[in-house]
């Protein structure tokens, strides 16, 4: 079984997610000298038995903190993970949203084997919490959002400085809903497709005629939610390419068909 993204052995955390209620998009970079502090503030708190008593609202979290004196990782201190067991994040009102918290990159890192875990991992060292937690500041972050074949694909090229992987310009280009589609391409012509200079071109031609052979959606879909035929990646390129939300098992194999 892999690490977690939020907590990886390499050594690093992402707080991406937190605290639970924040403006979408929003980067901690931002403010980073007003977040370090606050992580401080929270971590001396936490340690003098300063526990919230209340439920908190809005853009805040009192156990949101430096895990360590040196402040090189943030995370939960309220979380059990972090006090043998004890679940201490009861009176912060964010509990039930904190457990079901999770993101792409994080599920697609949890299904990485070990091996290619730890080689991305390597392309993080250097690395603060607040870039670790960043998309824009961290590449392996952006990697991971595009699921797990693309990442491991990646990561079996044997990178060695994170700066190639940031180079990649359809890694910022792309949205990454084109994951799967990139996946099946990686399987089909070897991972070598993604140092192509051309790839974005690639992808808008395959993307191109696919919607085109495809046809409209239906004013009226059939069939179950496309999430409940195929993995997360798959119904979101499905959304993406042309709003498709359901569909019959023959159709979407034919898609897939397509795509071969």
């Amino acid at each position: 079984m892999n690490d977690s993204l939020c907590m990886p052995q390499a050594g690093f955390s992402c707080f991406a997610c937190c605290p639970p209620i924040r403006p979408a998009g929003y980067e901690h970079l931002a403010d980073r000298g007003s977040w370090r502090r606050m992580f401080a503030e929270n971590r001396a708190d936490f340690l003098a038995g300063r526990l919230p008593a209340k439920p908190q609202t809005g853009f805040f979290c009192p156990g949101l903190g430096f895990l360590d004196k040196a402040g090189r990782r943030v995370g939960c201190l309220l979380h059990p993970a972090a006090n043998q067991g004890r679940d201490l994040r009861g009176p912060t009102g964010y509990r039930d949203k904190c457990e079901r918290e999770s993101c792409p990159e994080s599920r697609a890192y949890a299904a990485l084997p070990p091996a290619e875990g730890a080689a991305l991992m390597k392309l993080c060292q250097g690395l603060d919490p607040f870039q670790f937690s960043s998309s824009a500041q961290n590449p392996v972050r952006r990697l991971l959002a595009f699921g797990p074949p693309v990442a491991a694909a990646a990561a079996g090229l044997g990178l060695t400085a994170r700066d190639e992987l940031a180079s990649w310009p359809w890694l910022h280009e792309l949205d990454s809903a084109h994951g799967w589609l990139l996946g099946r391409l990686v399987k089909r012509d070897g991972a070598k497709l993604l140092r192509r200079s051309d790839l974005l071109e690639l992808l808008a031609a395959e993307t191109g005629k696919l919607a085109r052979q495809m046809g409209p959606s239906p004013p009226l879909e059939q069939g179950p939610p496309l999430r409940e035929l195929c993995g997360e990646w798959e119904a979101r390129f499905w959304l993406a390419l042309g709003g498709r939300r359901r569909a019959r098992s023959a159709e979407l194999a034919a898609w897939r068909a397509l795509t071969a």
